[in-house]
């Protein structure tokens, strides 16, 4: 297993869609445990594909942080929200941000899992954060995205004047 870079914000690859995985072959499944350690090494929660540079519906999620608990997605899709509640989240391609995002209570997942299975699973709490939040990603949405024109404006705006400063 290896650690991956993260990329970081305003990366283009942040802001585009990935492709589907059509069929789970040891590319990805290497790939995935690849982005397990990089998610541990990172200290997250998740991370999807593209936050490491690769344009692949697939993310890896662990709300409990516990080794071997780690979940895998391929293709996923969100079928089913319900609630809302709006609490701090933050991206590990973003990591010095923390805003306040409205998100479902609730969510239903349907995708493919390791084994290349049709899966639906219902989440709530962090799981259902976790699960919105790297759906996003793979549709090249950001958190930041979700904070309201202004307010989206504005952190784009900051994090662009960062990055620069950085350079």
């Amino acid at each position: 297993m290896a650690i991956l870079s993260v990329v970081q914000y305003p990366n283009k690859v942040l802001m585009t869609r990935a492709s589907e995985i059509t069929e789970i072959t040891d590319v990805e499944r290497r790939l995935a445990m690849d982005m397990i350690e990089t998610m541990y090494a990172e200290k997250g929660v998740g991370l999807a594909a593209n936050q490491v540079g690769v344009l692949k519906q697939m993310f890896v999620a662990s709300a409990d942080q516990v080794l071997g608990n780690e979940l895998v997605f391929f293709n996923p899709v969100i079928v089913k929200k319900q609630g809302l509640i709006k609490e701090f989240e933050g991206c590990l391609s973003i990591p010095e941000l923390h805003e306040p995002v409205k998100r479902a209570k609730r969510v239903v997942l349907r995708a493919m899992n390791l084994k290349g299975e049709t899966v639906e699973v219902k989440a709530s709490g962090l799981l259902s954060r976790i699960f919105q939040h790297e759906t996003d990603h793979l549709n090249g949405i950001l958190f930041v995205d979700r904070l309201g024109p202004l307010k989206s404006r504005k952190a784009k705006k900051r994090l662009l004047a960062r990055s620069k400063a950085v350079r």
